[in-house]
């Protein structure tokens, strides 16, 4: 029993002593404290987004491009493009316009269940524009309907002056808010 803890004793001992090495060389010491050198501290930061469920591109609404986006900052304007799909189990939210501005992006009908998705949202802390990647992944085989692919989310009223929407790394689409 003696030995076992002599041996624990002896492992921790040569952690301890192993863990605090530091290194003396002075080229390490020199690259450590060189305040020539020029660093730039990372300006972007996550955009808060929140996806919204259970709505739908209304029937009046006929949608051409690819990918077509929207910056939509009062309910009279998008309650004019989406619909909502409620069913017995699903919670609508609502968007507060007072406090955020609603971007949607949707494609023209298809029958091989195509789904929209945000890949990356960032935002710019020193000019304060932000970015959005966006990618739509169908199925291969084609469906006997068809649907109206569409992602809608709600962003912060934050001050962002312009939104760079992307469809993977290809710009879509400069989005630009009023203030």
């Amino acid at each position: 029993m003696n030995s076992r803890l002599s041996f624990s004793a002896a492992i921790v001992l040569l952690l301890a002593s192993c863990g605090g090495a530091t290194r003396n060389s002075t080229a390490d010491s020199v690259a450590v404290n060189d305040t020539a050198l020029n660093v730039h501290p990372d300006n972007g930061s996550s955009l808060d987004v929140q996806p919204l469920n259970g709505y739908f591109v209304k029937n009046t609404i006929q949608v051409n491009d690819s990918l077509t986006f929207w910056l939509i900052d009062n309910p009279a304007t998008f309650d004019s493009l989406f619909g909502v799909a409620k069913t017995m189990n699903n919670k609508i939210d609502r968007p507060d316009f007072g406090t955020h501005v609603v971007v949607a992006a949707t494609m023209p009908a298809t029958f091989y269940g195509t789904q929209i998705q945000l890949a990356s949202a960032t935002t710019d802390d020193l000019t304060n524009n932000a970015e959005m990647h966006f990618v739509a992944a169908g199925q291969a085989e084609k469906s006997s309907s068809s649907i109206v692919p569409l992602w809608i989310g709600i962003i912060p009223k934050t001050g962002q002056s312009n939104i760079k929407v992307y469809t993977g790394d290809q710009l879509s689409t400069t989005l630009t808010t009023k203030e």
